[in-house]
């Protein structure tokens, strides 16, 4: 017979299929049911190699598995049918006709199908020798003739269907004669009886050791055995459902429920917890989260798990990462400890790490696309930073030197804070650049320092901000929901609310308990039993364990360590007495069975866990062998228990790391220690690992070099970095024993070993665990604290607590600590440094005014001559005598720098943080101080900390002077003075006041944009965090004074405002009045730039009156120069000018700054405007004065000065009525500030020219000018603006109208 086999759809009846031969030969597969060898085996031997052809190929055992469960739905539909009217336990396998069609890879159009009854074996073979090896089982029916009903009990029903099934089973297996007897007729049927008669006599074993000796799966011979009650059995099936079900967990997945375990199968093998069951609808929630195709998919992916300790957690992600890796993600996953807050800075660090060694791993491998996508990678991380951004990356991601070698040296390039957000944005952003996935999994957020949630926080704001990299990153965070922070809670809800080209998805997944059928699932997995045998117990589990999912593991391994739950060999699988399991006593919480379990290891194991414990979660390998000779470790070295341990399921090989499984076993190991014990343990491994490093000098030589050969605690071979990691983890161990294990001579010695620890931490911009290291330091000196022979310890201890401090913005430690050195030291010079940390910090926490007393007592105790009550005669005195005494120094000498002591560098460094609070208040003590230190320096030698006093110094010479060739000559000393300096944290600040308030007179906008922006980064590098967001406001201004588009500085306002109020508050404010500026202009009522003050400071009036009351004079004036500023664009002259004037009240409105220039600017235009509008000679004469004050500048600082001249020209000659002088220089001004590349001042420009224009009644042009300017102002993103300029003048833009203002910086950019 001939048939077209894509297409061909057969029905034949069961007993045909079977005589056929085909099960051994085809697959069967149900409709809409994927093909794949999910065992491995189909086509092979049974790995038992029990193929002894029984009809027990591993093929045709899934086939009758399939053919089964399609014969007990139908038999079961048959019995529930709304006419039973079939005589069931009649029913033959002849009666049941299936119905298939063939897959051979090409498949007809429905409706295109051939129908063909096949009713004998030959036809059979005929057609499925044409190629098919495929089978869809489309339905099965029953066909025989219907009679009365006949009422059966189920029992008789089930031993029948069992029967049907058992020939399933067997096909032509003598054994089995006894179904084919009850289903056949005929001879052949009467042979097969007396075969099956003669076998039985012979036999006397059982039915399932029967079917056990005929080599089928243990699984088929338990199923048919508790099917048809022929057996022995304690659990027969008694329901339908239990039959439909165990043949659904063999089809579904045959290598747990059909095929027999591998020989390792018992009881010590069997360790719950390592598989993953349960929570299938978070896992199923999160696989369709991670597998969604970037098209469909437009956010980066934040997924927060949160839930009690022993939840699942961790377990979830680990199955999703698992699953993942298959699918080309790049897996990453970190974990903060309980008590380590100080060192989450190295686990993050640890995570980026890991990606670059993986890209390296790839580079060095033999795979071309991992080595192709390595290059690809390495590329753009080359082309998104420089030289000098990766080699002070190395410290914070030491790989990246392997996978890029360094071109600049490392010293003094260390990374922090904000440029460390945007080193790792960069690189983190080229990495997913190249089309793969990233997946990182932070694990208890509850336990990570503020620091880096901010850290990782920033990182992933700046990844949203790209749509195609955000697309292949998925972050997920998990916390213990009952210790939430509220910096946790700011950093889990910080993307809910999204605002500008910020998108991300989050998802937020809570875990609860297990659910009973989780347990169930577990218990059937792990025994690879079938639902009926496990489900009492699996209640009883749910029951006692309260569903917690790690008692439930915890409590399931303690009935198998104890034999409760005992594999049987005679039934060949795990067995337990269900009645004594209810009884038994178990405790009632996690921890308690925990410990009970720990009680029953070995010694030597418990000693495993006790020293490991020590070091929190997890600790490197190599740091278990460097401790193989300790005296405490356990016999035969630790790698002897670490097998036996992972077999239990206690602790897991992660990669180089030794971990506890859960942390909660961990915290149960280390609680268990009793305290004293415990203090000393953590005493002699700390002691131990010291001696191996250079923290005594008695341990310098041989014992070191061999520690370090030995040990390798990171990526870089680096002997100098591997004793730092070994000295931080020995000098760690000492502080978890405690100051109290210690004597008064012993105490000193440790305290040494935290300072140690602290700077090399603080060498790497760690400032939080350096911190963590002085704070003990100080601690362990206890009573000992300012003795004579601790005196300089202490103080060194102080003094860098106190610079730690300030790096993270806690104020109020600075002060504590500072405070400390300034009451105990033994001379004014030893407190210099506190001085300087203390005034800093009142400036930091807008205390200006007190910071300046004490940095003027300060200076006095230094012998300064500062008179008690400036005066402008003292001041210029002072200024005349400091050019007198320099014009005799020979500025060469600067360059011999080392000649300078400490105290010179100490007095000048203190002179920087009371210059920075001066200026906020604009103190008239601020030019008697850089006078006074100008001529310190001159007398006691110039270093890079008095870089500072000559910038104030050159800025006085423009304030007081107007000399601008004196301040160009000053500041040029002062500009070498910086970019010789040998070190970089000294000289942020001069370089923020000269490039802030200098020098930016001689040079373009853009220019000093960009020194300032060095400025900030090198700033945040060495840990200046004030000076750093006190650059930023400035930049922030100048990006608005030269034109910068308003959504774009919109959105660094929200991006900077944060850590500024953190940092420094007084920043923040001036910022946060310039960014409600920015809002007028922009037209968003919905922004709200005070919300970072956290209810602290609620609006420009709260400001307002705070600082009046404070007498922030400089803060007032910043205030109603805001004012000033927003009512001159919205076209409001005369309350523009009764805000100007109430400014000017102050002296530091005449303070040359970068507002200044424009506050004169603007002045003039509203002088010449009102002398227009008829209100006197007054405005004119105004107006004149601040012409002539621009044309002084212009000589300058033509750059920022030019157009706006022009434009103040073009004013005066419109007042003047030269009609064509102003017409000329109304154009030449709007083409001076396009090529400059100012569009908000072309805008201004063409606005100002169409006023003009429509006073003399050139409505037509005017109106083309007021097109111009709308078009400048949106280009400029000043929409309010330019709805304005639209409604007042009734512009029509549906007219064409609109011409593009392309500007130069437009350009080229």
């Amino acid at each position: 017979m001939q048939a077209t086999m894509g297409g061909t759809v057969i029905t034949c009846t069961f007993q045909t299929l079977l005589d056929s031969g085909c099960l051994s030969r085809h697959v069967f597969l149900f409709d809409q049911e994927a093909y794949h060898d999910s065992t491995g085996i189909l086509g092979h031997s049974h790995h038992d190699g029990s193929d002894d052809g029984k009809n027990n190929s591993p093929l045709q055992i899934q086939n009758a598995v399939k053919l089964s469960l399609a014969l007990a739905r139908t038999f079961v539909q048959c019995l529930n049918g709304t006419k039973n009217n079939y005589a069931l336990t009649s029913l033959r396998l002849d009666d049941f006709v299936v119905k298939m069609r063939g897959k051979d890879g090409y498949t007809e159009e429905e409706g295109d199908e051939h129908l063909l009854s096949i009713s004998s074996v030959d036809q059979f073979n005929a057609i499925s020798s044409n190629s098919c090896i495929q089978w869809i089982i489309m339905d099965v029916k029953c066909c025989c003739a219907q009679t009365s009903s006949v009422n059966m009990n189920t029992a008789t029903l089930m031993q029948h269907l069992g029967k049907l099934i058992y020939a399933i089973f067997s096909q032509n297996d003598a054994s089995a004669s006894e179904t084919h007897f009850s289903n056949g007729d005929g001879a052949r049927a009467s042979k097969i009886c007396a075969a099956a008669h003669k076998a039985r006599r012979r036999m006397s074993k059982s039915l399932f050791e029967h079917l056990i000796e005929s080599g089928k799966p243990i699984s088929v011979c338990r199923f048919l055995n508790d099917l048809t009650g022929k057996g022995k059995t304690s659990h027969p099936i008694i329901s339908f459902d239990d039959v439909i079900r165990d043949l659904e967990q063999m089809n579904s997945q045959p290598h747990i429920f059909l095929f027999n375990p591998e020989d390792t199968f018992y009881t010590l093998n069997l360790n719950f917890g390592q598989g993953y069951y349960g929570r299938s609808k978070e896992l199923a929630k999160l696989l369709e989260i991670t597998t969604v195709p970037n098209e469909i998919n437009v956010g980066l992916e934040i997924i927060f798990i949160s839930g009690i300790a022993g939840s699942g957690k961790s377990h979830l992600i680990s199955a999703v990462g698992r699953f993942i890796s298959n699918l080309g993600y790049m897996v990453l996953t970190a974990k903060f400890e309980r008590g380590m807050e100080y060192n989450s800075r190295e686990i993050v660090s640890a995570l980026f790490d890991r990606m670059v060694t993986s890209l390296v791993e790839m580079k060095e491998s033999d795979n071309k696309s991992d080595i192709d996508y390595s290059r690809r990678v390495t590329q753009a991380i080359s082309n998104a930073l420089d030289a000098y951004s990766l080699s002070s990356l190395a410290d914070f991601v030491p790989s990246i030197q392997r996978l890029i070698p360094p071109k600049v040296a490392r010293d003094s390039l260390s990374c922090s804070s904000w440029q460390l957000v945007f080193s790792l944005s960069k690189l983190l952003f080229s990495v997913l650049s190249q089309e793969r996935k990233i997946f990182i999994a932070l694990d208890d957020l509850q336990w990570a320092d503020p620091t880096m949630l901010g850290l990782m926080s920033e990182v992933l704001t700046t990844i949203c901000q790209h749509p195609e990299e955000r697309r292949r990153l998925v972050f997920v965070g998990m916390y213990r929901d009952d210790e939430v922070t509220s910096d946790l809670l700011q950093f889990t809800t910080r993307f809910e609310n999204q605002e500008g080209n910020i998108s991300a998805n989050v998802t937020n997944t809570k875990l609860s308990t297990f659910s009973q059928d989780d347990v169930v699932e577990m218990a059937m997995s792990e025994f690879r039993l079938p639902r009926r045998l496990v489900s009492e117990l699996a209640g009883v589990v749910h029951k006692k364990a309260h569903g917690h999912p790690l008692f439930v593991v915890q409590l399931l391994n303690s009935l198998v360590l104890d034999s409760t739950i005992a594999y049987t060999p005679s039934v060949y699988r795990y067995d337990w007495d269900q009645d004594k399991i209810c009884i038994l006593q178990t405790p009632d919480s996690v921890a308690s069975l925990i410990v009970s379990n720990l009680a029953s290891l070995p010694a030597e194991s418990l000693q495993y866990l006790r020293i490991i414990s020590c070091f929190g979660i997890q600790v490197q390998f190599s740091l278990l062998e460097l401790l193989n000779d300790f005296r405490q470790a356990p016999r035969g070295g630790f790698e002897s228990y670490q097998c036996g341990l992972v077999d239990q399921g206690i602790i897991e090989n992660v990669g180089p790391l030794v971990a506890f499984a859960h942390d909660l076993i961990q915290e149960q190991v280390y609680e268990g220690i009793p305290v004293k014990e415990r203090r000393q343990l953590h005493l002699d491994i700390g002691i131990y690992l010291g001696s191996k490093t250079s923290l005594d000098t008695s341990s310098q030589n041989k014992p070191i070099d061999a520690a370090i050969e030995q040990l390798y605690l990171s990526d870089v071979s680096d002997t100098e970095d591997t004793e730092s990691s070994l000295v931080s983890i020995a000098t760690s161990q000492i502080n978890n024993a405690g100051p109290e294990c210690f004597t008064d001579r012993r105490s000193p010695r440790f305290a040494r070993w935290n300072l140690r620890a602290g700077k090399d931490a603080a060498e790497l911009s760690s400032f939080r665990t350096a911190l963590h290291y002085y704070k003990n330091g100080i601690a362990f000196l206890g009573e000992a604290l300012w003795l004579d022979a601790t005196y300089d310890l202490c103080l060194k201890l102080h003094d860098n607590a106190a610079f730690s401090s300030s790096s993270l913005g806690e104020i109020n430690q600075v002060s504590m600590y500072a405070n400390a050195i300034i009451a105990n030291v033994t001379s004014f010079q030893d407190s210099l440094v506190a001085q300087r940390l203390l005034i800093g910090s009142l400036s930091a926490s807008g205390q200006y005014q007190e910071a300046v007393a004490r940095g003027l007592a300060a200076l006095r105790q230094l012998k300064f001559d500062i008179p008690a009550t400036p005066s402008a005669m003292a001041v210029i005195q002072s200024m005349k005598q400091t050019e007198i005494e320099a014009s005799e120094y020979k500025f060469s000498k600067m360059a011999d720098y080392q000649r300078v002591d400490s105290k010179t560098k100490n007095i000048m460094k203190l002179v920087e943080a009371i210059s920075s609070s001066c200026y906020h208040i604009a103190s008239p003590f601020l030019p008697l101080i850089a006078c006074e230190s100008v001529r310190f320096s001159l007398r006691n030698g110039f270093c890079d900390e008095s870089a500072t006093a000559v910038v104030v110094f050159a800025y006085f010479q423009l304030f007081l002077k107007q000399s601008f060739d004196q301040a160009h000559h000053w500041g040029s000393i002062a500009k070498s003075m910086l970019e010789r300096a040998s070190t970089d944290g000294l000289v942020v600040k001069a370089r923020m006041k000269l490039f802030s308030f200098v020098w930016f007179w001689h040079i373009p906008w853009q220019e000093s944009i960009n020194h300032l922006q060095d400025t900030y980064d090198l700033s945040l590098k060495v840990g200046e965090t004030e000076c750093a967001y006190m650059t930023m406001c400035v930049k922030l201004k100048f990006s608005f004074f030269r034109g910068e588009q308003l959504s774009s500085l919109s959105r660094s306002f929200d991006k900077y405002l944060q850590e500024m109020a953190r940092f420094s508050i007084g920043s923040a404010i001036f910022s946060a009045l310039d960014k409600e500026m920015v809002d007028e202009l922009v037209g968003d009522k919905s922004s709200n730039p005070y919300s970072v003050f956290k209810g602290e400071v609620c609006d420009k009036e709260s400001i307002l009156a705070d600082a009046e009351s404070k007498a922030h004079f400089q803060m007032v004036e910043a205030v109603h120069l805001q004012n000033f500023f927003v009512l001159f664009w919205k076209g409001d002259y005369v309350e523009a000018e009764r805000a100007s004037a109430i400014a000017m009240s102050f002296p530091s409105s005449k303070m040359p700054k970068g507002q200044l220039v424009f506050h004169t600017f603007y002045r003039g235009i509203i002088a010449f405007n009102l002398y227009r509008d008829g209100r006197g000679e007054k405005w004119l004469n105004d107006g004149k004065e601040m012409l002539v004050q621009m044309e002084i500048w212009a000589i300058n600082s033509k750059p920022i000065v030019e157009n706006k001249l022009i434009l103040m020209e073009a004013e005066h000659y419109a007042s003047m009525c030269n009609v064509v002088a102003a017409k000329e220089s109304y154009k030449l001004a709007i083409k001076v500030a396009r090529d400059y590349g100012f569009i908000h001042e072309q805008g201004l420009a063409c606005e100002c020219f169409g006023q003009y224009l429509s006073s003399i009644v050139e409505v037509g042009e005017a109106e083309r000018y007021f097109m111009d300017a709308y078009t400048c102002y949106i280009q400029w993103g000043a929409v309010a603006k330019a709805n304005t300029l639209r409604e007042d003048h009734g512009l029509d833009l549906s007219t064409g109208g609109i011409r593009i203002c392309t500007s130069k910086h437009e350009r080229d950019e």
